[in-house]
């Protein structure tokens, strides 16, 4: 009996390691927040009453996907050998995520001419700039990634993925940017912004052993914890006075799962605890306002 209990715990090993591969190469390869960038785009569409354009998701999947891997493009560009077992991830597998990078550049740009999108390409061009300029310094001097400029970073993470996932489907789809288009972006920013703040306070030793100051070193965790949560609040005033009904309840649903996620949140939850849940919230956002809608 103990032979054949200890033979079914051997035979599950190697399908949960598995299951672990799968999930870690979903999170840090950067795929699983590039399908909450798809998620978020297609949901501006489904807000706004106009028909989803696939090809703008899928341009908006592919362009996050390349710029949350050029930190790996940088490492190879600099002679960096492939990581040992022990380390990082992302580390280990440098070379597969510098070659997933440039080909969902090239996919990003088949996307941008063949179905002719209607984004300015200069607007994207900038936006591309301030992406890969916040972990990659943009010219070979003593400028440091824009990530090291004090209290910078979470304000253009927000910026670049309101501008991405709002502005790029409404210019696309030719709605007006009037007030109703701009505090719907105003709404995204802020839910982005109070996700955003977790990712410093999961940073806060990195963040101070690089001199680095970012809203927890200047407020503390806690505070900064009660304003992410600030921001919540300012996000659900915003949506009740321009939603109602079933996306209403969606949208209030989904401020209420990032405000768990962001009450429980500290320095010394698992990395896994941000990559799966604080990025998922945006993929929560979107599924419910896709039940809301369909």
């Amino acid at each position: 009996m103990l032979e054949k209990e200890h033979s079914e715990i051997q035979s599950q090993q190697p399908l949960a390691n598995r299951v672990r591969a799968g999930i870690e190469a979903l999170l840090y390869s950067s795929v699983f927040i590039s399908l909450c960038a798809f998620g978020l785009t297609v949901e501006t569409y489904l807000l706004t009453g106009n028909q989803v354009s696939l090809p703008m998701a899928g341009f908006v999947f592919l362009a996050t996907l390349f710029t949350y891997n050029t930190s790996s493009l940088q490492r190879m560009w600099r002679g960096w050998r492939a990581g040992e077992a022990g380390q990082p991830w992302n580390i280990r597998h440098q070379r597969e995520l510098a070659v997933l990078a440039l080909l969902s550049l090239a996919g990003a740009v088949v996307l941008f001419f063949v179905y002719e999108l209607r984004i300015n390409l200069w607007f994207v061009l900038v936006l591309a700039l301030i992406s890969v300029g916040y972990t990659v310094p943009l010219a070979r001097s003593r400028l440091k990634p824009f990530r090291s400029v004090p209290l910078l970073k979470v304000f253009l993470i927000a910026l670049v993925w309101s501008a991405v996932t709002v502005l790029f489907p409404l210019i696309d789809a030719a709605v007006a940017l009037d007030s109703s288009g701009m505090l719907l972006w105003l709404r995204r920013f802020l839910f982005i912004l109070a996700l955003a703040l977790l990712f410093d306070i999961r940073d806060y030793t990195y963040d101070r052993r690089t001199r680095t100051l970012t809203f927890p070193g200047l407020l503390g965790e806690n505070y900064t914890r009660f304003l992410s949560l600030g921001l919540l609040l300012l996000y659900l005033l915003l949506v009740l006075l321009t939603e109602e009904g079933e996306v209403l309840v969606s949208l209030l649903s989904a401020a209420l799962v990032a405000g768990l996620i962001v009450w429980n949140a500290s320095e010394e939850k698992p990395r896994i605890y941000y990559a799966l849940l604080a990025d998922g919230a945006m993929l929560v956002h979107f599924a419910f306002v896709y039940l809301a809608v369909s």
